[in-house]
């Protein structure tokens, strides 16, 4: 791939959809042509767990994204992945922010090229805003609570329900399998059964799988994430936006213990799916 790719323009439709939006999306494609400049060159890889990797790249696309946000006249609190929170007192508003979501798979050039920036807004913890950005393909992603959910500029539209024995379940698992959970990995052979699905598989660890749900590009019909305390796979910056887009438009993220509705801060394993009826069938494998 060219080296020098030519930086992204967040769209003009979700640029006025609202002031929200419009800081969303250009926080986000900020990070998005950080990582656009860094495509095919050499970077240092830190590993902070087993399967779980940090570079060069995260940290300055971090950097851009924060200069957006902290310049904003909302003055939200920030919680960014690779820095620590800063924290406004009395702030009700809060960003959630993951600067290169998928960074082992950009890393190691594994799979599609789907590394994502995620940039969502929170008011008393329910979503308000959120853009997600892929720097590889040059996709926006953006909602608005009550306003809808876009692909650029396009309104998403929920697929046609699908019967768990016709259903396409991607399994996000851990990198180190101490962490896995008894609930995550008695589903995943459940799934595999006559009373499973048509197809089972584990991506190679990339972003933007929950968008992949609602966008039409690919038959995926349910994402099942594994989630465990110890040591959290799914943080609030992983969650906070997709579940804002995916939910605004008609989507759900649920708790796979309880098949209730989860927040970007809620750590356990969940199922993600354009369709309810779809995740509640999952849930049930479990139940």
């Amino acid at each position: 791939m060219d080296h020098f790719l030519a930086p992204l323009t967040p769209p003009i439709h979700g640029c006025e959809l609202s002031s929200q939006v419009r800081t969303a999306l250009w926080a986000a494609t900020a990070g998005a042509n950080v990582i656009r400049q860094w495509v095919g060159r050499p970077t240092q890889i830190i590993e902070k767990g087993v399967g779980d990797l940090v570079s060069e790249v995260d940290k300055q696309a971090e950097k851009a994204v924060l200069e957006v946000l902290q310049a904003d006249p909302l003055r939200a609190t920030i919680f960014s992945e690779e820095s620590d929170p800063s924290i406004l007192e009395g702030a009700s508003q809060c960003w959630y922010v993951d600067p290169l979501d998928g960074t082992s798979a950009f890393l190691f050039r594994v799979g599609n090229p789907f590394p994502s920036v995620l940039v969502s807004l929170y008011c008393e913890d329910n979503p308000s805003a959120a853009a997600i950005v892929f720097p590889l393909t040059g996709e926006f992603f953006y909602s608005h609570t009550g306003l809808g959910a876009y692909k650029d500029q396009q309104r998403l539209v929920l697929p046609s329900p699908t019967r768990l024995e016709d259903a396409w379940i991607d399994m996000n698992q851990y990198g180190n399998a101490r962490y896995e959970t008894g609930m995550f990995a008695y589903l995943r052979n459940q799934l595999r059964t006559s009373q499973g699905a048509k197809l089972v598989t584990s991506f190679p660890p990339h972003s933007g799988v929950a968008m992949r749900l609602i966008d039409g590009t690919t038959g995926l019909c349910a994402v099942v994430h594994d989630n465990n305390s110890e040591s959290v796979k799914q943080a609030p910056w992983d969650i906070a936006a997709p579940l804002a887009i995916l939910h605004e438009a008609g989507g759900c993220f649920l708790s796979l213990r309880t098949g209730q509705p989860i927040g970007p801060r809620d750590c356990e394993p969940m199922v993600v799916s354009a369709d309810r009826k779809l995740a509640k069938q999952i849930i049930d494998l479990v139940s």
